[in-house]
């Protein structure tokens, strides 16, 4: 063997160097030091440990992949980008929301959007988005951008809403949009249940009203049915304000009485007119005629001063010198419709016929005669829906020039 120290020849089972005197290692000291093991991997060791590394690579490709998509100034810029060229699917998922429910679905926002958007959809190129202010909760990007030829930018504000940023100054909602429907109406806003879900906030003679806190848009598809009612809709915008009769005036939805509803009126209003043309004959107060027990409570002032008119002047009670002693109608017809007065949808019924009359007088000389006649009139009574009843919104009697 050589000396390891000297590299000089020594026997095999010398234990020193002839040379230099190191020690040497022997057949039996080698077999008393430790031997070096070789580590090798099983097969399952190496497939989990392959496994490991492709999970390490799967986590940094999420977070990479998360932060490209989902960060907030990427947000900013899809929010900008999605509303000028009206990608309203990926808009909506944009926007932060502070009530979710079935006004704020992305089905009723895509709706809402193809009611309230204009038809130009463009083209938008970003061009930079730049960090203003922000911290663990809220943003702000300025997303600059080139649209038809010309250069602008807006500010974009965003919070955070879980692991993810949303645009919290978008403009497309609409904050306690107001509908105010006839009483016991069903009502829907585009296609979505209101009177199903909600309670009136409010309720004022003939009409309920409901207040819906988030919408997407001031325009919508509103529909009425009810068992007295033709199934119609129209389209409502409403912008709110801070006059509480202008609100309730813009939020009014029309309604259009079916015709069997219509026929119902009609013979009240028959009944009615007898009633008041006897207690006018009469001379009867106006808080005695059970006709004007449901009398609208706004307009019933006018009522009032109808019927003391007809009353005072037509059949004379109001003057000690003439009276109309007889008034018969004949060969009366009538016809029923729907108008809208104001913020009130009423049905107006029309009863024109012959009439004949007779009347007494006395002159300054204190003699007495009589007078005769016959003519046409036309007598119109309208009522409004308040509650289960119909109430006498107006009355206008048409005496014939009596």
């Amino acid at each position: 063997m050589f000396c390891p120290e000297c590299g000089s020849k020594n026997d095999d089972n010398a234990a020193f160097c002839c040379e230099c005197g190191a020690a040497l290692q022997t057949p039996d000291t080698a077999a008393a030091s430790p031997a070096k093991k070789n580590l090798s991997l099983s097969s399952n060791d190496k497939i989990l440990l392959i496994e490991l590394v492709i999970a390490l690579f799967s986590v940094i490709l999420f977070f990479v992949m998360y932060h490209n998509h989902y960060s907030a100034g990427n947000i900013a810029e899809k929010y900008v980008k999605a509303g000028y060229e009206q990608d309203w699917n990926t808009l909506y998922d944009t926007l932060y929301l502070e009530n979710e429910d079935d006004f704020t679905t992305k089905e009723a926002f895509i709706t809402a959007q193809k009611i309230n958007a204009s038809e130009n959809k463009q083209y938008v190129s970003i061009l930079d988005v730049t960090k203003l202010s922000g911290g663990a909760s809220g943003k702000a990007y300025r997303v600059s951008y080139q649209l038809d030829g010309y250069s602008d930018s807006t500010v974009v504000e965003l919070k955070r809403n879980g692991l993810s940023w949303k645009v919290s100054n978008a403009n497309y909602t609409s904050n306690d949009y107001m509908i105010s429907v006839p009483t016991g109406a069903a009502v829907t806003l585009d296609k979505i249940d209101v009177s199903g879900s909600l309670k009136p906030s409010e309720k004022m003679e003939g009409f309920d009203t409901y207040v819906i806190p988030q919408v997407f848009g001031a325009t919508h598809y509103i529909e009425l049915s009810g068992e007295e009612l033709e199934d119609a809709g129209q389209l409502l915008t409403y912008y709110g304000g801070d006059s509480a009769e202008s609100n309730l005036y813009s939020s009014m939805v029309t309604s259009q009485y079916n015709e069997e509803t219509i026929e119902t009126v009609m013979k009240l209003a028959e009944a009615d007119l007898k009633e008041i043309l006897e207690s006018a004959s009469a001379n009867k107060k106006f808080s005695d005629v059970p006709a004007f027990e449901h009398t609208f409570a706004n307009s019933k002032e006018n009522v009032i001063h109808s019927y003391e008119y007809l009353r005072d002047d037509s059949f004379g009670n109001g003057n000690s010198n003439y009276s109309l002693t007889k008034y018969t109608l004949s060969n009366g017809e009538m016809n029923g419709s729907v108008i809208n007065s104001g913020s009130n949808t009423l049905i107006k019924v029309i009863i024109k016929g012959n009439y004949s009359y007779e009347s007494a007088s006395i002159s300054w000389g204190g003699s007495t005669y009589t007078d005769s006649g016959d003519g046409t009139c036309a007598h119109t009574l309208a009522y409004t829906k308040a509650g289960d009843d119909w109430m006498l919104y107006s009355l206008e009697m048409d005496m014939g020039g009596i």
